[in-house]
């Protein structure tokens, strides 16, 4: 019986050693900034089209582009690869109004956010940006509701290279899912 038990052993540790390759892409970081960013250089972006914008379950997709913003929804939001280092990336995101920067924090798979520039009404989500006389109107993806303008967590709900899936995860009004893809 202890020879069997031996014999059995062996073989578990033996297929636990030859089959299993954890991360074989380079781990938790190297795969979010390879997704993510295109890469894993500083400097390196990729843009992400915006398919669903959920608020408490119900797609408002339609609701975010209130100023006619040419290819808004073919260009949504570009994610820039701004600094390397343990634990935390650094990051720079642009849409057509609004700029954030902010670090994904690789433990618990969250973004932080914050923006360069704060809306002067800080009762609606909404900017606009002119452009040759134009104005441009766009709800703030990240920070849909203002009333507490500081740091925002978004948790990575799923992260392919051609799917991204955030949830908010902080204390809002309401609930939000974003889905983006390429």
């Amino acid at each position: 019986m202890k020879k069997l038990f031996n014999i059995i052993f062996l073989i578990g540790i033996c297929s636990v050693l030859l089959t299993c390759k954890k991360y074989d892409e380079g781990g938790w970081i190297r795969r979010t900034c390879k997704n993510l960013f295109g890469g894993n250089k500083v400097g390196d972006s990729k843009t992400w089209k915006l398919k669903k914008y959920e608020v408490n379950g119900i797609d408002s997709t339609y609701l975010i582009n209130t100023g006619g913003i040419p290819d808004f929804y073919e260009k949504t939001i570009k994610f820039t690869y701004n600094s390397e280092g343990d634990p935390s990336i650094g990051y720079l995101a642009n849409t057509f109004v609004y700029e954030y920067s902010g670090k994904i924090v690789p433990k618990s798979e969250y973004f932080t956010l914050g923006m360069s520039h704060w809306p002067i009404n800080q009762e609606d989500s909404a900017q606009c940006k002119s452009i040759n006389s134009i104005y441009y109107c766009s709800r703030n993806l990240l920070f849909p509701e203002l009333k507490d303008i500081y740091s925002k967590q978004w948790m990575i709900n799923k992260l392919t290279k051609n799917e991204l899936i955030i949830v908010s995860d902080y204390r809002l009004e309401n609930s939000y899912k974003l889905i983006f893809v390429q």
